[in-house]
């Protein structure tokens, strides 16, 4: 009854390691979310230029860069960005209608998304929702949002080409961020660099309205120190089934070969009772778990199975072994 009631909790502990990785995968979605899908290599380029958005856009167009994505935010608002791609685009989850596609960026007419509570004032005169930006109407062509990304939900894009009239915004208005590919490439980040007029730049940090405050995040540590508290809880289980098995050995009076058979049906008994509660968890997790990081979730139970089947081994085998000598 005992090996079943710690099979039953080796059971619990596998769903619990399994949402420690689900909720970390919770946040870490979160947190992209609210870098409006931006990887965590997106840099904020400062600038002082008085060139103008709409000629900036042209001249990193014609530069043919390695892939970016570049979102202009204003400065007094960073609720509010102009979003250009080339060749990369970060897509956003949108509630209705569609996100921004590549021919978007190649369009002489702008198009707008906004955050299910963005506080936009926008207007729908007829069918089409429509915002005021730039002494301009923008159409909207979907809205974006997701649970709990705040600054995702409050956010409003619109989309630049180098196709568009002339903007009445300059670069000194606004905070460009790059993305992608171009920030690895020195030849061509000097280039872009050298047209948008930088003159510093540090990590994209969506948490203050600069983008310059920087946030240690300690659900990482917390997350860690769950599994790894998890493990050790699996394996002082593993040890308190192995209890009554090292008796057992201790007890009996075989020796030579039959006691190394007895050993052997010692620790398939031990294995049954340890790894068909990790079996069974696996499919449970599957059947109602939402995981996304499967292999950080596979890496840590084959890790947990071979630490089982190690101490197994070593109890059942190797103690007695050196007590003998």
């Amino acid at each position: 009854m005992k090996k079943i009631i710690s099979s039953i909790i080796i059971f619990l502990l596998v769903l619990l390691a399994a949402v420690a990785v689900s909720k970390s995968d919770s946040i870490k979605y979160n947190n992209t979310m609210n870098r409006l899908g931006m990887s965590d290599d997106a840099t904020v380029m400062k600038t002082n230029s008085k060139r103008n958005l709409t000629s900036t856009v042209e001249a990193m167009s014609k530069a043919k860069l390695s892939d970016y994505q570049i979102i202009f935010f204003d400065k007094s608002n960073s609720s509010f960005g102009y979003i250009y791609s080339h060749n990369l685009l970060r897509k956003l989850p949108t509630v209705s209608g569609r996100y921004f596609s590549k021919t978007d960026f190649k369009s002489e007419i702008p198009f707008a998304v906004q955050g299910q509570q963005s506080e936009t004032t926008s207007y729908k005169p007829q069918s089409q929702e429509y915002i005021k930006t730039d002494k301009r109407y923008i159409s909207v062509i979907g809205n974006i949002g997701f649970n709990n990304a705040d600054i995702l939900n409050e956010q409003t894009l619109v989309s630049l080409s180098p196709t568009q009239p002339k903007s009445n915004k300059k670069l000194n208005q606004l905070i460009p961020v790059v993305d992608g590919r171009v920030l690895s490439n020195k030849s061509d980040l000097t280039k872009m660099k050298k047209i948008i007029k930088v003159n510093s730049t540090h990590k994209y940090s969506p948490q203050s309205d600069d983008f310059s405050e920087v946030q240690t995040n300690k659900s990482d540590n917390l997350y860690i120190l769950s599994l790894l508290l998890i493990f050790l809880a699996l394996i002082a289980v593993d040890i308190y089934i192995l209890l009554p098995l090292r008796f057992d050995v201790k007890k009996t009076q075989l020796t030579g070969d039959l006691k190394n058979n007895y050993r052997n049906g010692l620790l398939l008994r031990y294995l049954l009772f340890t790894m068909i509660p990790y079996v069974i968890g696996y499919i449970w997790i599957n059947w109602r778990i939402v995981i996304i990081s499967y292999s950080t979730l596979n890496t840590y139970l084959i890790l947990s199975m071979l630490a089982t089947v190690i101490v197994g081994i070593y109890q059942i085998y190797f103690v007695k072994k050196r007590s003998e000598d």
